[in-house]
């Protein structure tokens, strides 16, 4: 509940993000970057490779100028804003976890006919690079990425894939020992970690609106009698 609560309130916000930068006439993207499945053990340092391999790619500082790969890459002067999203799943067959990136991209409408113009293909060597390897191997299918147009008729379902919550538990089909087992991991990849990111127009548009996306306070004034619940052996039942 608290996950599907905190979905609306990130939708809700970066809703009024892109009401207030529509006057500007962005053309949005969404992107989608993915690692190879990892073990519980590996997945802390999955998520922390994830977050710098994508903060490095973003800002042009994943290739040196000797590479050849430098110089397609040019994120900064392509993409006016990202809003970056982790998110998580859980394959129980093979006992291993997904992280991947969800990113809600701004350019300008220039761009899909400008020389900054990132397609997939290009978007997968870029990601991919030199990493054979390190997590596996980029050509055997585990690396993938994705990236389109958002046209304007499809703009709510982007951010709602963006806004949606960084792990889904409800879609898992587990007993109480696989939930007693998998939460934990997640919980200890998650903590302390900013789940959502804002770059660029995103993060300037959300400080003028004095939106912070990653604080989970709600302020709502309660009124009327409050009910209370337990949740025991998979009932609600109300407490008096």
């Amino acid at each position: 509940m608290c996950q599907w609560r905190r979905s609306l309130r990130i939708y809700g916000q970066t809703q009024r993000i892109l009401d207030s930068l529509e006057p500007q006439g962005f053309a949005y993207l969404h992107m989608t970057l993915t690692l190879p499945n990892c073990s519980a053990e590996d997945l802390p340092a999955h998520c922390d490779w994830l977050y710098w391999r994508s903060s490095a790619l973003f800002g042009d500082r994943l290739y040196p100028k000797s590479d050849p790969l430098h110089a397609k890459s040019h994120f900064k002067r392509a993409f006016k804003g990202i809003m970056r999203c982790l998110e998580i799943t859980y394959n129980p067959d093979r006992d291993d976890y997904h992280p991947h990136l969800h990113c809600l991209v701004a350019v300008r409408p220039s761009y899909f006919t400008s020389r900054d113009y990132i397609s997939q293909e290009l978007l997968r060597v870029l990601w991919t690079g030199h990493s054979a390897g390190i997590f596996g191997d980029p050509h055997g299918g585990l690396w993938q990425v994705y990236i389109s147009r958002v046209k304007e008729a499809e703009r709510n379902n982007a951010v709602a894939e963006v806004a949606k919550y960084a792990v889904k538990p409800f879609h898992l089909k587990l007993d109480l020992d696989g939930y007693c087992r998998v939460l934990p991991v997640l919980h200890s990849a998650m903590a302390r970690r900013r789940l959502i990111q804002l770059y660029g127009v995103f993060a300037e548009t959300a400080r003028a609106l004095k939106i912070n996306i990653n604080d989970d306070r709600e302020q709502a004034a309660i009124s009327g009698q409050t009910r209370k619940f337990s949740f025991i052996d998979g009932l609600y039942r109300e407490l008096f």
